[in-house]
């Protein structure tokens, strides 16, 4: 059974939908739940470093500017010298400050309590105004059996200290105290706030939501609904989207696509109306001749067996010519490397034509300067050059004069074909390599060739390595070629490869 998916519309409809609502959570925890929390630990942040600020300039002349920097920040503030037990400093920010009213004793309560833990203290506590009357949280300066029954009712205040000394070594003692307001009236405010911010944000996502799923999904449904039609063999489908980068480049992957789809059902067509002329002709050849053999008195004769025997032959070379680019294109027959001498091969291919260039009054001239030796499959390179040369041969028209170039260069060596026909146009060179192409669609092959010899040249070079290509002026003729890497051997060591 096939899993149904979501569509790419609504995947990005409701990961932006969770997006929003993950914002919204966020926002909510940290702006009504977590906000207390938020809150004093900011406020225990500026103490911390009021008090760090004051003890770095205990003994510099910005002393007083450190006192005033925690003043801004609604933090009281004194300095006092416990072994002279006086106060250096005093600043008040505060109308209700307890360390500018409590006495003595608690001053020294507070001192013994910071030396007691490792120099610094902190004090929580709350004051009711009305009855003037101080509340403790946590801490032993204030009494905290009644925190209970005013807990989030009071503002919170903070006694924090610090012992430092100075550069006399005098034993200075820092104290700064800080109001907490309550933030439940905070909350309350906040509350409305987010409430209709949570809307707006909600329906602005829905908004968002759809437009930008709209605008992705619409061209990917088109280009889907006209990737359907690649299927059918006759319809025609149009890859033009462009919008997103990404968008574009898919719909000029499947505009290439379709091209590359219409190009290779034109060529299958056209392959299979050539397998079966070229079938057709050789086989009614031979069950014509067969018949008049049965049939007609005297017709059983060697020149009518000859016939028969041509058009087997013939149909043979183009079942062998299809098995081997398929092979060749399918990869499934490996290579027979060795080192040979490619003149000589390009010598003993060009022989196999001397019957046909002296029944037909042309002639094949090879000009080379030198053996060259190179490291590949022998065999198929000589099909290669032979499948050249009688391409060359089908199409040199009325000339009977055919080149065969061989070119050493440092590296390679090169082995061109040139033929004095027709040429061939610019736009057609690409395309001569595909099974069955033909330049001229009313040319018909008089030599028995399959119509596969340039595709199979283009199969065997690659898969050897090696280049090969194609130059032609209409009305000139053509020059193809073919480039291998040329090796550089002795006597001794060309035996010892082809032993």
């Amino acid at each position: 059974m096939k899993k149904r998916r979501l569509s790419i519309a609504w995947s990005i409809y409701l990961y932006l939908l969770l997006f929003a609502a993950l914002i919204l959570s966020v926002l909510w925890l940290c702006q009504v739940v977590f906000l207390d929390d938020i809150y004093k630990s900011v406020k225990m942040r500026e103490i911390h470093g009021s008090a760090q600020d004051i003890v770095n300039n205990i003994d510099s002349n910005e002393l007083g500017d450190a006192i005033d920097r925690a003043g801004v920040r609604d933090i009281c503030v004194s300095v006092a010298d416990m072994e002279r037990r006086i106060y250096l400093f005093k600043h008040h920010s505060l109308d209700s400050c307890a360390i500018h009213s409590i006495d003595n004793e608690s001053i020294f309560t507070l001192f013994h309590t910071a030396q007691a833990n490792g120099g610094s203290c902190t004090q929580r506590f709350m004051y009711d105004s009305a009855r003037r009357k101080y509340i403790g949280i946590d801490g032993d300066l204030f009494d905290n059996s009644q925190f209970s029954a005013y807990k989030g009712e009071l503002p919170e205040s903070i006694i924090y200290t610090e012992i430092t000394k100075n550069k006399d070594g005098d034993t200075l003692f820092i104290i700064l105290n800080s109001e907490i307001t309550p933030v439940g009236a905070t909350v309350s405010t906040l509350n409305r706030i987010l409430s209709t911010v949570t809307a707006v944000t909600v329906l602005l996502a829905l908004v968002l939501a759809l437009v930008i799923s709209y605008g992705i999904s619409r061209p990917l449904v088109r280009l889907t609904r006209e990737a359907k039609k690649l299927g059918s063999e006759n319809a025609t489908a149009s890859f033009d989207e462009n919008g997103y980068r990404e968008v574009a480049q898919l719909s000029e992957a499947l505009e290439h696509a379709s091209k590359e789809l219409k190009q290779t059902a034109d060529l299958r067509r056209e392959l299979i109306a050539n397998i079966s002329h070229d079938l057709r002709t050789p086989l009614t050849m031979i069950g014509g001749y067969a018949e008049m053999m049965r049939d007609l008195p005297g017709e059983n004769n060697a020149e009518n067996t000859q016939v028969i025997i041509d058009e087997a032959a013939r149909l043979s070379t183009l079942v062998n010519d299809l098995l081997d680019i398929s092979k060749l294109q399918s990869g499934t027959e490996n290579m027979e490397v060795s080192c040979f001498d490619l003149t000589l091969s390009v010598k003993a291919t060009l022989e196999r034509f001397d019957k046909l260039c002296e029944h037909d009054g042309c002639s094949i001239e090879f000009i080379y300067d030198g053996d060259a030796y190179v490291v590949s499959d022998e065999k198929r390179i000589t099909r290669v050059i032979y499948n050249l040369v009688s391409n060359a041969l089908i199409h040199n028209g009325s000339s009977k004069q055919l080149e065969v170039r061989q070119i050493i260069n440092p590296d390679s060596v090169r082995i061109e074909v040139t033929d004095h026909g027709k040429g061939i146009a610019p736009e057609m060179l690409p395309l001569i390599w595909d099974r069955y192409y033909k330049v001229d669609p009313g040319h018909k092959r008089t030599t028995g060739g399959s119509g596969l010899g340039l595709s199979i040249v283009k199969a065997i070079m690659e898969q050897a390595g090696g280049g090969y290509g194609v130059t032609s002026t209409v009305g000139e003729g053509s020059t193809f070629f073919i480039e291998l890497e040329r090796v550089e051997v002795d006597n001794s060591q060309f035996s010892i490869f082809n032993s």
